[in-house]
């Protein structure tokens, strides 16, 4: 477990009030795992625009053809 520091921090009113009515977890645990989980979709935004970066580089930017193919993944993965 990671070790814990104490920091102040300037919430919305609207999002203290309802995870402080949260039954099962504290608010510290509840900003913790919120901003965990940001940190982590960060991290892996990050991996990924530099791995398309690195395929950039090898293989030049996607063509028109390219982009129709990811069109029609995605149009599958939306349905």
């Amino acid at each position: 477990m990671p070790s814990k520091r104490k920091v102040s921090l300037s919430l919305d009113a609207d999002l203290v009030d309802e995870l402080e009515h949260a039954p099962d977890e504290a608010l510290s645990a509840q900003v913790n795992s919120a901003i965990r989980a940001e940190v982590q979709r960060r991290r892996r935004h990050r991996a990924l625009r530099e791995l398309l970066n690195q395929l950039d580089d090898a293989d030049g930017p996607l063509t028109a053809d390219d982009e129709a193919e990811i069109d029609r993944y995605r149009r599958v993965l939306e349905s």
